[in-house]
């Protein structure tokens, strides 16, 4: 989860934007509070997403208090404090952890380097979040696991390389719901945004994946694309498969039941993930893809 799953602000009401950047301050301060300030690197749209989620399925109604921020004291937002925040502040760390890992092993010096001079800092957190939440870390080492299996296989068709991700973010979704029916809906709707996150970020990782010669499902794909024909139509390929992707995870998000921040949930489903997957795909038609000899 890399800053995918997002709100289209131009599309928010004033009120859902309020409370949708209220939650995102909110979790930015957690980790500061659970962690340290360096865990403030680990913030993303994907987690306050998340966070909407599951705040609006809670049958808590939060409260939220006018708070400065801590980089601009100038600057004050509605935050709130509460279980759903402490599990998303967690989840960040744990998911940042393996991210870190996975830079590591796909990394070239440089950046390997740099990977493993932050590997120490963010492996203590790592187990403060694995000691809160061990079911949850579980399930995201059982999935990097097997994605760093399946990654092994150059040939990798895209399906099979994000099975795992969307297994991960099905079982995130939907652990500790207790309504069956509940828990079924948030387990279709974590795999399939899960899906989609793999795929939009293999989509947008392509070019730099050809140049260094890492794994990327895509990339076979290409391997004869010589003509501006051949490249429209892969990408119309690519497009397709995020919309239908994406519609399947809005079958399902019609059938959750919310207490509260539905309208901020349907502008990230409806307008959010689209725009995402415009701005990913409208990069490789402005530019060609280079490739590696």
């Amino acid at each position: 989860m890399v800053g995918y799953i997002k709100a289209y602000k131009p599309e928010l009401k004033v009120k859902d934007y309020e409370v949708y950047k209220g939650l995102y301050c909110s979790l930015c301060k957690q980790l500061r509070k659970s962690y340290s300030p360096f865990a403030q690197l680990f913030l993303s749209y994907d987690f306050a997403f998340l966070l909407v989620l599951k705040m609006a399925i809670s049958s808590e109604c939060p409260a939220f208090e006018v708070k400065r921020c801590h980089y601009n004291p100038l600057v004050k937002c509605n935050c709130c404090n509460n279980e759903e925040i402490a599990l998303c502040a967690d989840l960040s760390v744990i998911i940042s952890y393996y991210k870190v890992k996975d830079n590591i092993r796909d990394s070239k010096t440089l950046k390997k380097i740099t990977m493993y001079l932050f590997l120490p800092i963010v492996g203590l957190m790592h187990n403060k979040a694995k000691r809160r939440i061990p079911d949850f870390e579980k399930a995201i080492a059982e999935a990097m696991f097997e994605q760093a299996r399946i990654e092994e296989n150059q040939d990798t068709t895209i399906d099979k390389a994000a099975e795992p991700t969307a297994r991960a973010l099905s079982a995130i979704f939907s652990m500790r719901e207790s309504d069956a029916e509940q828990k079924a809906v948030l387990k279709r709707l974590g795999y399939m945004l899960g899906r989609w996150v793999y795929i939009v970020d293999a989509v947008d990782d392509l070019q730099d994946d050809i140049k260094k010669n890492t794994f990327n499902p895509f990339k076979f794909n290409v391997t004869d694309m010589t003509s501006m024909q051949q490249k429209e139509l892969f990408f119309k390929y690519a497009g397709e498969v995020l919309s239908t992707t994406a519609g399947e995870a809005v079958l399902a998000f019609e059938l959750l039941e919310t207490n509260r921040f539905r309208d901020i949930i349907e502008n990230v489903m409806f307008d959010g993930l689209t725009k995402v997957a415009d701005k990913v795909l409208e990069k490789y038609r402005r530019c060609s893809i280079e490739r590696s000899i």
